[in-house]
C-alpha cells in the first residue's frame, strides 16, 4: 500500500494514523478497556517507528546507524536491568511485549524512535552545528523521560525499586542520548513534518497521562 502513495500522501497517511492511534489509546487507557489498550503498546510503538522510518530518506548508512543505536540501546538496557548499572535498580513490566534477558525488544525500538524524533527536530533548529544538535536533542530526551517516568509504573511499562526515580537514571539517559545523537546526526538528510508531529504527540500523550492517570 505504501508504495502506491507519493511522498505527500504518505506523510498525510502517517500523521493521520499516528494521531488517531494515540488519541484512541489515551482515552482507551482512561477507560474500562485499559488492559487491552496497554497490551497494544508494543505494536503501536513498532508501527510508529515504521511510519517514521519510511518517511525518511532511507539508505544503507541510515539503516546501519539505526541498527547501531538499537543494538547499543538494547545492550545498555540488558546491563542496566540485570546488574543495576547506569540507571539504578528497575524492572520491566508486562505491557511492552516479548523480552530478551528481561528487557522488552521494543525498548530497543524506543531508543531508535526517540533519537530520530529529537534528532530531526534539533537538526531543524540547528542545521549547521552538530554540537548544538546533539545537546538540544539530548535535552529533549531528558524532558521526555521526565514525563514518561511519571506514568510508566502505572502503565506497567517499568518501575524503579526506589521512589523518586534516582538521579543516576537521568544522568545516564543524558549521556547515552549524547552518544546516540552523535551516531545519528552524522546522517545529513532529515525529515521534519512527520517526526515533529510524533514528537508533539509524545509530549502531549505522556503529559496528559501524568495529569489524568
Amino acid at each position: 500500500m505504501l508504495k502506491l502513495l507519493d511522498n505527500k500522501e504518505l506523510r498525510f497517511f502517517s500523521i493521520f494514523t499516528v494521531w488517531l492511534i494515540n488519541i484512541s489509546g489515551f482515552f482507551g487507557i482512561l477507560s474500562d478497556q485499559k488492559e487491552f489498550f496497554l497490551s497494544s503498546s508494543p505494536y503501536v510503538l513498532t508501527l510508529t517507528l515504521f511510519l517514521l522510518i519510511v518517511n525518511n530518506s532511507i539508505n544503507k548508512k541510515f539503516l546501519i546507524r539505526l541498527f547501531l543505536i538499537f543494538s547499543l540501546g538494547f545492550t545498555v538496557e540488558i546491563i542496566g536491568v540485570n546488574f543495576s548499572i547506569f540507571f539504578g535498580e528497575y524492572r520491566y513490566g508486562n505491557n511492552l511485549g516479548i523480552k530478551i534477558f528481561d528487557v522488552p525488544i521494543v525498548i530497543g525500538f524506543n531508543w531508535v524512535l526517540l533519537i530520530i524524533l529529537t534528532g530531526n527536530f534539533a537538526h531543524k533548529i540547528f542545521p549547521k552545528s552538530i554540537m548544538l544538535r546533539v545537546l538540544n536533542g539530548s535535552i529533549m530526551m531528558i524532558l521526555l523521560d521526565l514525563l514518561i517516568e511519571i506514568s510508566a509504573p502505572k502503565l506497567d511499562y517499568w518501575e524503579f525499586a526506589v521512589n523518586p526515580v534516582p538521579l543516576s537514571n537521568y544522568l545516564w539517559w543524558f549521556i547515552f542520548s549524547i552518544l546516540f545523537h552523535f551516531i545519528y546526526q552524522s546522517n545529513i538528510k532529515k525529515e521534519y513534518v512527520v517526526s515533529t508531529n510524533i514528537l508533539v504527540i509524545h509530549f502531549l500523550f505522556f503529559g496528559l497521562l501524568a495529569l489524568f492517570l
